[in-house]
C-alpha cells in the first residue's frame, strides 16, 4: 500500500534519468537509505530547485510502498545547500568520501540518527574552513584530511565498530609512556608491546625490524625462539605522537578538530599513514568493497 512520507534528508547520490527526471539517494533522519525518483527535476523551472544537489539537507516528502525499493518524490523544500563546497575542490572531495562511505554501509529502513548527525556536522564543518590551498604531495588540506579520518573513526563506531585507542585489547592496562605501541586492525584497536611479544630493546639486538608503519614480516625460527609472539607480524608499530593522533581524531568534535590541525601538523612527520592505517581497520570489518572510492588517491594523502 503506497502511503505519504515526510522527513528530513540529506542528498547522497544524483543521477540523471532519461530526458527530464533524476535518480537521489537519500540519507533521511527517519528511515535511513531511499532511493527515489524525481519525475521533471531536470526542466529549467523543476520544483525542486537546489534541494536536489549533492550534500543538500532539505526537507522531502515521497510516497513510500511496501513492495518498490525506487519511491517517488513528490516535493523537497531545501533546509541548507552546502554550495560553499563546490567551490573548493579538496573540500568537495572531503564532503564526497564522507557522503560515498554512509551510502555503502547504511541499509535502507535501519535509522542511525548519530550518523545522520554526524555527517550533517562534518559537512558544516568543511564548508567553515578557511580556503587554502594542499600541499604539492597532496590532494587535500590537512584540516580537510583529518575530518575524513576522523568521520570514518566515528562513523564505524555509530556502527559498532568503535576501535580501541587507550587499552590494550589483550591484558586491558592503559597505553601508556613513550614506548610505541602496536595497531591491530583485524582485532580493532591497540596491543601493548609486551601483549604483542616484544622482548627486545628497541634500539635493537642485531635483528633490525622493518621501518616503522610497514607491518612486520613473520617471524622467524630464531625470533620466535628470542620470545615474539606469531601474532606480532600482524600488527603496525605505532608511536606515540600517532597514536595521539587517532585518540585525538575519534574523541575530539569536528569543529575542535578544523582549529587544532595546524598545530599537530607542525611537529615531526610522523612514519604512519594514517589513512591508510583507518581504511586497513575498515576493511577488516566491512565489505571492501566498501572503500573502492578511497582506493585511487589513499596514497597521496597523509596525516600527522
Amino acid at each position: 500500500m503506497r502511503r505519504i512520507v515526510r522527513s528530513e534528508a540529506i542528498c547522497l547520490r544524483v543521477q540523471d534519468y532519461h530526458e527530464t527526471s533524476k535518480l537521489v539517494t537519500f540519507f533521511t533522519l527517519e528511515r535511513s537509505k531511499v532511493s527515489c525518483l524525481a519525475k521533471g527535476a531536470r526542466r529549467l523551472r523543476s520544483k525542486f530547485g537546489a534541494a536536489l544537489d549533492i550534500f543538500a539537507q532539505s526537507r522531502i516528502i515521497y510516497y513510500s510502498h511496501e513492495t518498490r525499493t525506487l519511491l517517488t518524490l513528490s516535493d523537497a523544500e531545501l533546509v541548507h545547500s552546502f554550495s560553499g563546497l563546490a567551490l573548493q575542490p579538496d573540500k568537495f572531495l572531503a564532503a564526497e568520501q564522507m557522503a560515498e562511505f554512509v551510502l555503502r554501509v547504511i541499509q535502507p529502513l535501519d535509522p542511525n540518527p548519530q550518523l545522520y548527525q554526524l555527517l550533517l556536522n562534518y559537512l558544516s564543518t568543511l564548508e567553515s574552513l578557511q580556503s587554502s590551498s594542499p600541499p604539492p604531495s597532496s590532494l587535500l588540506t590537512p584540516p580537510c584530511s583529518a575530518l575524513v579520518c576522523s568521520f570514518l573513526l566515528k562513523a564505524a563506531s555509530f556502527l559498532g565498530f568503535r576501535p580501541e585507542l587507550r587499552r590494550c585489547l589483550i591484558c586491558r592496562r592503559p597505553i601508556e609512556g613513550p614506548r610505541p605501541a602496536y595497531f591491530d586492525a583485524g582485532r580493532g584497536g591497540i596491543v601493548c608491546p609486551r601483549c604483542a611479544g616484544e622482548r627486545r630493546d628497541m634500539a635493537g639486538t642485531g635483528h633490525d625490524r622493518n621501518p616503522p608503519g610497514i607491518p612486520d614480516r613473520v617471524p622467524s625460527r630464531k625470533e620466535r625462539s628470542e620470545g615474539l609472539s606469531p601474532v606480532f607480524s600482524s600488527l603496525i608499530r605505532l608511536d606515540p605522537a600517532s597514536l595521539d593522533t587517532l585518540s585525538f581524531l575519534l574523541y575530539t568534535p569536528a569543529s575542535d578538530i578544523a582549529s587544532l590541525v595546524p598545530s599537530l601538523t607542525a611537529g615531526p612527520q610522523s612514519p604512519v599513514p594514517l589513512l591508510d592505517l583507518v581504511l586497513g581497520f575498515l576493511g577488516h570489518h566491512f565489505d571492501p568493497l566498501v572503500l573502492n572510492s578511497f582506493r585511487w588517491h589513499a596514497g597521496l594523502e597523509r596525516i600527522n
